[in-house]
């Protein structure tokens, strides 16, 4: 059966939590970390929440954390496909460094700048918020040509590119992406209203954790 929506639902989720997320490691687009158990039981406590839906497929990243957090959904038929797309903000010079002061002083540097309308900045050897919008609202879009109105479609991606995706989608500007908070596995449920508009009916939905 299908939950909501007239036309197609896009469920935005993030992956399970990896032994970066549990340890506090800067983890970007140049890490592709494995879920660990914590990840796995989030992903499979998610699956039991939302099997019953009616999936014309699934897509992930081309990071291996995505994969592992909707590789449930094959038992009941749903094919996954890795879109590069979909990765993870390459974060640079911090990437797998210990979240310390200075790596947070570095961090805030380019948020702060993003938050002010400087979306070109980014770390050294890392990516801006408009490339990763850019490459992001492309997979989006790919992914809407592809599938038809009033189907449910699975998409797990990383933690800043949702916050970018959910600030482009609904209008609020990359400048406003620090306004959307991500857990791991949580699910932001939008539908498509036609003409590239969106409405949010659910963001950062954990209610499966609690099971």
């Amino acid at each position: 059966m299908k939950e909501i929506g007239s036309g197609q639902v896009l469920y935005l989720l993030r992956h399970g939590q990896t032994t970066y997320n549990q340890l506090n490691i800067v983890q970007g687009g140049g890490i592709d970390s494995a879920l660990n158990e914590t990840g796995i039981e989030q992903a499979r406590l998610f699956y039991e929440r939302y099997k019953h839906l009616d999936w014309a497929c699934g897509y992930a990243s081309a990071l291996k954390r995505t994969y592992e957090t909707i590789q449930f959904f094959e038992q009941k038929g749903v094919s996954i496909n890795k879109l590069p797309g979909l990765n993870e903000l390459s974060w640079g010079e911090i990437e797998g460094l210990e979240n310390s002061p200075e790596v947070q002083r570095k961090f805030l540097r380019v948020t702060d700048a993003w938050s002010s309308g400087q979306f070109d900045k980014s770390l050294p050897g890392g990516e801006s918020a408009d490339q990763v919008a850019k490459r992001a609202i492309g997979a989006i879009r790919q992914i809407l040509a592809a599938h038809s109105y009033g189907q449910n479609i699975l998409i797990c991606s990383h933690g800043r590119t949702l916050r970018i995706l959910l600030s482009v989608l609904l209008g609020y500007g990359l400048n406003k992406m620090q306004f959307f908070s991500h857990e791991n596995t949580g699910v932001n449920i939008l539908v498509h209203q036609g003409n590239f508009r969106f409405a949010a009916l659910h963001l950062n939905r954990t209610e499966h954790l609690k099971n």
